[in-house]
């Protein structure tokens, strides 16, 4: 490769035996060189300066074309008096899926029919269905990132790049629970995050909000009913590995207060009694945060803190599917 502005080297590639002709795409992402020594044709990534295939032609290519639409390739072979078409593949689609393989992938252009053999790299893929301008295939495993070739009764086409990601796990989550009627947001964290596509409550989909490959968002849909659900996160390395479970909870009902009563010194304990109490994370009497024992799903035994004056207070108790406030329900003397 040479500079146009400085008119010196900048790269050498490698290809094959005496290179004599070349030729780039359209869109300018790949260089064919036929090597004329060797009856081959190299494929060069412009971006990588890299050879990403070596695709067998005639004997003694010497010239390379390339239609407009960057379709077909054309090489002159002098030595057998012939011309090989390369089919070059417009389209991939995904173009990532889990490295335990299984995804379904269709990959269009043209003169396809006939496929002999769909690689990613170099393993072969199942083909599902084959067209003259659609194959089908399922991924064999593979990691990293593997270049899928089409060869047909006229040659091998060029690459497309196919992403092995692997599997995301999620294994850190706040909050854990959260009402029945849902809305609320959820953060998931770990790793290999940020391809995903769907979070699973039990068998409720929600859409997912990524905000790096180790945390995502996820809006919570509403429950069937209260109880735990598994979580699953899809990425494009297949389902996470970590074993999460979310709490649906009702809200907390109205509740009795005993005592009713006490010094503004506080120091004393009261309970409170209701449903749907589990999940407390906070309780304050008069503004002040009290602290607090969660007994069971019906009792909380609640430390009174000390207020400036006497006089009726509100008790409010705040859970993860919403607050309960006893209005005017205790008294400081």
């Amino acid at each position: 490769m040479i500079d146009t502005v400085t008119r010196s080297p900048i790269a050498s590639v490698p290809v094959g035996s005496t290179p004599w002709g070349l030729a780039a795409s359209p869109d300018g992402q790949q260089v064919y060189v036929a090597n004329n020594g060797s009856d081959n044709v190299s494929v060069i990534d412009t971006s990588t300066n890299a050879v990403t295939d070596t695709i067998a032609v005639g004997h003694q290519p010497t010239g390379v074309a390339i239609t407009p639409n960057g379709l077909s390739v054309y090489v002159a072979n002098k030595g057998s008096n012939t011309v090989s078409v390369i089919q070059t593949l417009n389209a991939m689609s995904p173009t990532l899926g889990p490295q335990a393989g299984g995804t379904i992938v269709t990959l269009t252009g043209t003169s396809l029919s006939g496929a002999s053999a769909v690689r990613f790299g170099t393993t072969p893929a199942v083909i599902m269905a084959n067209t003259a301008n659609q194959i089908v295939v399922v991924t064999p495993p593979g990691v990293g990132v593997a270049q899928v070739t089409v060869t047909t009764p006229g040659g091998t086409s060029n690459p497309k790049p196919f992403v092995y990601y692997p599997r995301g796990d999620a294994n850190s989550m706040a909050p854990s629970a959260g009402p029945t009627a849902g809305r609320n947001v959820i953060t998931l964290r770990r790793d290999q995050l940020a391809t995903a596509s769907q979070v699973l409550f039990g068998s409720v989909p929600a859409l997912p909000v990524v905000v790096s490959d180790s945390r995502l968002d996820v809006p919570v849909p509403p429950g069937v009913s209260a109880g735990c659900v598994p979580l699953t996160v899809t990425t494009a390395g297949g389902l996470t590995t970590g074993t999460l479970s979310y709490r649906y909870v009702e809200p907390p009902t109205a509740g009795v207060l005993r005592p009713t009563t006490g010094s503004i010194f506080g120091g004393n304990v009261i309970t409170i009694t209701g449903q749907n109490l589990a999940t407390t994370a906070m309780v304050t009497i008069r503004g002040t945060v009290a602290q607090f024992n969660i007994g069971s799903n019906i009792l909380l035994s609640v430390v009174v803190p000390p207020a400036p004056a006497p006089g009726p207070a509100d008790v409010i108790v705040t859970t993860a599917a919403g607050t309960l406030t006893l209005t005017g329900a205790y008294l400081y003397t």
